[in-house]
């Protein structure tokens, strides 16, 4: 996969014979356009991919521990091993992997050149009390929660020309759920307001914001965990709201973040009995994932939550919750509870038609596209 990248980046493959200095052009032919050129890359890739090298892209883990119970402040044999043996798309960091400036490009960097193809690097950084760089000596500016933010723009704006100084290139933020229930154990300040068209107003200058530094923009958690009781990290959730509810006021801040052009939106492990039917979490569900592509026209990238929530592993283990959540049109599965299952899981998916060929092409090219925009291929 490496050689082939290689000779993608020389243009050999992209422009033919002409980029590698003879005349591939006819009097007739003209010069190809810069769509058909990534399409041209993408679909050589794809058409290069092992069945376990497809499985990886659809993979974004976190290494936050050396064996020893340190923090991996430097890639470790183990995380390269990793890499390496399951073909990875991305990886997440937490405060355990950043201490300083100059440690935490070195650790991006050297993630990449440990990959088959570059990663997303994503990292939490909502501002408030969910904020890895607030654990770490990182230079950076400090933000209050998101419902106390007075500069919604400027704080994507330093959000992200901190993560793309730093090497990283998907921020799992603005939280876009309405905050309606007080008791709420999750969300609360989090999330910009407990009105939907404000909280929408402001998720979009998030993402606005952040995007225009290339840093990608993650809007979470869909179909709305605000008005949950329950906190998905422990176990089964659910928002007991119908479908027009949720179109009136759980949906709204979702639906303008499409409209602004998120590049990722993450699927909460949260049931929605009065308005699906098919008693699965969002981030499996192929009911409520329709709805977000087809009804709220979502082209861009679905990513779980945390696949190692009691939401997920109480229920359903590790390689089986990866396959349903990609054979309910979720691109990218993250932290399963066991890296090793999951990836052996999805491989063997792929390889038996489990997983169409259809349906995990349609995540690659999704992958692959964002990766090329964003100048990563």
């Amino acid at each position: 996969m490496k050689k082939l990248l290689a000779m993608l980046l020389t243009g050999c493959l992209a422009f033919g014979a002409a980029a590698c200095g003879e005349s591939a052009m006819t009097e007739d032919a003209p010069p190809k356009t810069e769509a058909q050129i990534k399409t041209e890359i993408i679909q050589e890739i794809i058409d290069d991919m092992t069945p376990a090298e497809k499985a990886g892209q659809l993979l974004m883990a976190d290494f936050r521990q050396n064996t020893d119970g340190t923090g991996m402040t430097t890639l470790s044999e183990e995380a390269k091993e990793a890499l390496a043996e399951y073909h990875m798309g991305g990886v997440i960091l937490f405060a355990e992997n950043l201490d300083t400036t100059e440690q935490t490009q070195q650790l991006t960097a050297d993630l990449q050149a440990a990959a088959d193809l570059p990663l997303f690097i994503g990292i939490d950084e909502e501002g408030g009390i969910v904020s890895r760089l607030g654990k770490s000596n990182i230079e950076h500016d400090e933000f209050p929660p998101a419902a106390e933010m007075e500069d919604v723009f400027w704080a994507g704006t330093s959000i992200g020309s901190t993560l793309s100084m730093l090497g990283i290139n998907v921020d799992f933020a603005p939280v876009a759920d309405v905050n309606t229930n007080p008791d709420n154990p999750i969300i609360g300040t989090r999330a910009f307001s407990s009105d939907p068209q404000a909280a929408a107003d402001k998720v979009s200058e998030f993402i606005s914001a952040m995007q225009e530094l290339d840093v990608s923009a993650c809007a979470k958690h869909f179909p709305g965990h605000g008005d949950t009781a329950m906190d998905s990290h422990k176990g089964e959730t659910y928002v007991e709201h119908d479908m027009e509810r949720l179109r009136t006021v759980e949906f709204v801040p979702f639906e303008q973040a499409i409209a602004t052009g998120v590049d990722f939106i993450m699927a909460g492990h949260i049931k929605t009995p009065n308005a699906t039917t098919d008693d699965l979490p969002a981030s499996l569900s192929p009911e409520m994932l329709g709805i977000l592509r087809n009804d709220l026209g979502f082209g861009g990238i679905i990513i779980t939550d945390a696949m190692n929530m009691g939401a997920i592993v109480d229920e359903f283990g590790a390689g089986q919750s990866a396959v349903m959540a990609v054979q309910a049109g979720v691109d990218i599965v993250l932290m399963p509870a066991d890296l090793a299952e999951a990836a052996n899981a999805l491989t063997e998916a792929i390889k038996d038609g489990t997983i169409s060929e259809e349906r995990v092409n349609e995540s690659l090219n999704r992958i692959l596209s964002l990766k090329y925009d964003k100048g990563l291929i």
